[in-house]
């Protein structure tokens, strides 16, 4: 399998029932299948927090062990392949190029995923919450995001953000580049088959810990939580057009290569 199939297949979520799947910071499952039409991916949206934008939430998932190893990768990937000669002419070493690649990802990340956040209504999609999951449910998910079992599970959870974010980022990064017919090999380790790196992903260890703190507290209002997290996200997939979030998916890294023609990067 190559290209694009393998490209889609990050952003699946590791999961063993139907409602074990942690709820989403922002918009992140409207993947390819969505581009291609297919409801389903819509079906993984989840709940927005308005209050946290995207560029610190970024930023502080970029801290994390797991996005320094991804972006340690793609400085090698710019390394290896950007013409040795331009390099030599800019003064750009490893060190500078890792530098670059967190500041470039950072920033068109930040730009994306900005674009992709606006695709929430959330006047539409509040209404919507209200009327099929009753009219005081967007005020008992406020309530119930309060309760220590819920706290717990976010605690564990928000690691899984993170972790998710970063994927779903350079999963966009890594389809452009190959889109773009950028001379760039793919960062992300299910791509590019790098073992050690895919190691080091913590979303299946998370998720299997988020699993397990459900099992073990069998907590009514955490079940009632995520209940309507889930109604939450169904609401929102009726406010979001495909399209819209075709275009929004398309453009998210378009125009990186004249920042990557700065790093010697050039088309294949």
């Amino acid at each position: 399998m190559g290209g694009l199939a393998r490209m889609g297949l990050p952003m699946r979520l590791p999961v063993r029932r139907d409602r074990s799947r942690p709820p989403f910071f922002l918009i992140l499952v409207i993947v390819s299948s969505l581009i291609a039409g297919a409801p389903a991916a819509r079906a993984q949206l989840g709940a927005l927090d308005a209050a946290e934008p995207p560029g610190p939430f970024l930023r502080e998932a970029l801290g994390t062990p797991y996005a320094r190893a991804l972006l340690a990768e793609l400085g090698r990937s710019i390394g290896t392949s950007a013409d040795p000669a331009c390099l030599q002419s800019k003064n750009l070493g490893a060190a500078q190029l890792d530098e670059r690649a967190r500041d470039l990802i950072e920033t068109w990340g930040t730009r994306g995923l900005t674009q992709v956040a606006a695709l929430r209504d959330a006047k539409a999609h509040e209404a919507q919450f209200a009327a099929s999951a009753g009219a005081d449910a967007p005020a008992e998910l406020k309530r119930l995001r309060e309760h220590p079992d819920v706290k717990r599970y976010l605690a564990i959870e928000r690691d899984w953000r993170l972790a998710k974010i970063v994927d779903f980022v350079l999963e966009q990064f890594d389809r452009y580049a190959l889109v773009a017919r950028l001379k760039l090999k793919s960062v992300l380790p299910l791509a590019s088959g790098n073992d050690a790196l895919l190691r080091q992903n913590p979303i299946d260890s998370l998720a299997d810990s988020l699993e397990a703190f459900r099992d073990k507290t069998k907590s009514g209002p955490l079940e009632r939580y995520l209940e309507l997290v889930d109604a939450s996200a169904e609401a929102m997939k009726t406010t979001i057009k495909p399209e819209a979030a075709a275009t929004a998916l398309l453009g998210f890294f378009r125009g990186v290569e004249n920042d990557l023609a700065a790093l010697c990067i050039v088309k294949r």
